[in-house]
């Protein structure tokens, strides 16, 4: 195939996306989550309006991070875990947390703020760049940079978040730690190679329970009821990876990453682990942000964009199932262009989409006629 019938495809299947996303976007009710006062979009290179389609991964750096460099993260932290959970240090750390606190209210509270704070911790991180533009080299690796969250959408997002935390996920986990708790005493710690079977088990179970899950979300009896709301974000953040109604997170959000745990019952660390990885990823491909070496956002941020495409977090199935195809003609289309020329202007169209949203305001007419 040559390099213009690639790209014509490419085109054509994002064309496509972007009709499927402005009828699916009608249907959205409630106020929009992006700001009204962004700035014209248009290309500073060649002075035109940039089509919808185009607007999914306009700067080609996104796509440096391809599927090697995104696998360093995930190798680099689940190496550290296992090294850690072979040191005596572990082993004395498990041990002084087992005499000092129940098993019940280890696997309880011990659990939920554990995860609580790494969610909000970890999702702040994209906050703050959204909302202050800062720091600006950053802003390059943004993949719908044309859409962004303003704070007063960050907190209605955020009550939501804490809603389905504190009336869902903490019940849950008193539950669970009544009926099913994890051992942390460190005599009942797997092996490294027992470790990293019990992780690698998890993300299939995850891959296999959430595909099914979330395409069943997307059926027209689930679609309006139950899954709308979470769409409302046509370019994710990490924030509102778990911005959606109690009965999609408790399915979607909360049954699919136990399914692993509950049948292998590891020790509370390789499950917490698994739990709390789990997480990362989630915020990683809702943050809106692709950044070199770390866990890829493409796949779930086009899910967002074309809504019919990149059910599953992996794509094993979404593969075996011919639910990635738009998806991977415009990587291809996009891989390209990052191995060539990293095109100048964009970057410098990034950096004032930036400043403008930073500003609260986008430039004077003045000031757009001279930037042009």
């Amino acid at each position: 195939m040559t390099t213009e019938t690639m790209t014509a495809t490419a085109t054509e299947a994002a064309e496509a996306a972007a009709t499927n996303y402005q009828r699916k976007a009608t249907l959205a009710s409630g106020r929009p989550f992006y700001n009204s006062s962004a700035p014209p979009i248009v290309d500073v290179k060649t002075g035109k309006a940039v089509p919808q389609s185009q607007r999914w991964g306009f700067s080609t750096d996104v796509f440096y991070n391809n599927e090697a460099r995104s696998s360093v993260m995930a190798l680099a932290v689940i190496g550290a875990f296992v090294a850690f959970n072979r040191s005596q240090t572990a082993y004395d750390f498990y041990l002084s947390i087992d005499q000092k606190y129940t098993e019940f209210q280890i696997n309880s509270v011990g659990s939920f703020v554990l995860t609580f704070v790494l969610y909000w911790a970890f999702a702040s991180i994209f906050a703050f760049i959204d909302l202050t533009g800062k720091p600006d080299f950053l802003f390059k690796y943004k993949v719908q940079p044309f859409l962004r969250v303003d704070v007063k959408d960050y907190a209605k997002i955020s009550l939501i978040v804490l809603r389905n935390q504190f009336f869902v996920s903490l019940p849950l986990a008193v539950l669970s730690a009544f009926y099913f708790p994890f051992k942390m005493h460190p005599d009942h710690l797997q092996g490294s190679l027992e470790t990293v079977g019990h992780i690698i088990f998890n993300q299939l179970c995850l891959e296999v329970g959430f595909y099914f899950i979330h395409r069943l979300f997307h059926s027209k009896a689930l679609y309006a009821r139950y899954h709308k709301q979470h769409h409302m974000l046509t370019a994710p953040v990490g924030l509102g990876a778990t911005y959606c109604g109690i009965p999609e997170h408790v399915l979607s959000n909360l049954v699919p990453p136990v399914i692993g745990t509950a049948i292998l019952r590891p020790h509370w660390s390789v499950a917490m682990f698994t739990f709390c990885f789990l997480e990362i990823g989630t915020i990683l491909s809702h943050s809106g942000y692709n950044f070199p070496y770390c866990l890829s956002s493409l796949r779930h941020d086009w899910h967002h964009f074309a809504f019919t495409e990149n059910y599953g977090p992996l794509g094993i199935l979404d593969n075996l199932f011919g639910t990635a195809r738009k998806y991977d003609q415009v990587m291809a289309e996009g891989t390209a262009r990052c191995e060539g020329d990293r095109d100048q202007a964009r970057e410098e169209m990034l950096t004032k989409l930036a400043a403008w949203e930073a500003s609260g305001a986008p430039p004077s007419e003045a000031q757009k006629a001279k930037e042009q």
